[in-house]
Parts: C-alpha cells; sequence; structure tokens
C-alpha cells in the first residue's frame, strides 16, 4: 500500500512540474514574442523618422518657435534641444539623420516651426549667415 501511495504521489509530482515547466515556457515565449514585437515597431518608427518626412505638426498647423543654438553647442545637445522645444519628434533618430548627412549646424538664432520636417529644419540650422549680411538688410 505504501508503495502505491509512493508512486502516486511521485506521479502527481512529476505532471505538476510538467504543468510548470510548460506554463514558463509559455511565458518565456509570449515575453519573446512581445520584446520581439516592441522592438520592430522601435525600428520601424526610428527608420521612418529618420528617411522618411516626419513633422511634430500636420504641415500648416506648426507654431513658430525661436531657436538659439550657441557657439560649441554639439549636435547631441541640439537635438536635445529642439526635442525639449517640441520641434522634432525624437532626438536619436534626428541626430543620427544630422551626423549621417555630415551636416555642420551654425549657431545662431532661429526661427523654427513645428510642422517642418527633419531636413528643412537641417538646412535651415546648417546655413552660415556672415554678420555683416544682417547688416547690409537693415540698412
Amino acid at each position: 500500500m505504501k508503495k502505491k501511495k509512493l508512486k502516486t504521489v511521485r506521479v502527481i509530482r512529476n505532471f505538476s512540474n510538467n504543468i510548470i515547466r510548460l506554463l514558463l515556457d509559455i511565458l518565456f515565449y509570449v515575453v519573446v514574442i512581445i520584446a520581439t514585437i516592441k522592438l520592430s515597431q522601435y525600428g520601424y518608427n526610428f527608420a521612418y523618422q529618420l528617411f522618411g518626412s516626419v513633422a511634430v505638426d500636420k504641415e500648416g498647423e506648426g507654431k513658430e518657435i525661436e531657436f538659439y543654438i550657441q557657439t560649441g553647442d554639439s549636435t547631441s545637445e541640439v537635438a536635445s534641444k529642439l526635442k525639449r522645444e517640441g520641434v522634432i519628434v525624437d532626438r536619436y533618430s534626428f541626430y543620427t539623420k544630422s551626423v549621417l548627412s555630415k551636416s555642420n549646424i551654425q549657431p545662431g538664432t532661429y526661427i523654427l516651426r513645428t510642422d517642418m520636417d527633419y531636413d528643412t529644419i537641417l538646412k535651415i540650422i546648417t546655413r552660415y549667415k556672415e554678420p555683416d549680411d544682417d547688416m547690409e538688410e537693415e540698412e
């Protein structure tokens, strides 16, 4: 009788261990699938921001922002400021786009709009203005 009871206990223990192992396997694969989906979505969005035309607001609905770039500001600092001011969607994609395009960001004060895409913003903040040009225009 004791042997039968021990055998039954072992069978139940093995069964419960198998069920727990199966549930842990299922949980692991669910986590892997969710992580893969999230990573794919992030990758797609990043690539779209990098190579597509993306802006914070729809064209014609943006607001103007006066943006100042100090001498010595790095591209990363400029991207962070642009994100903080609400001009760009993501600082990392803007930074990557400016590095890939080998943009040379110039110090100065710029009027930017929240409906501008990255290419337009880069064209504006990479233009070099001679200080005398502003003086001649005022005269």
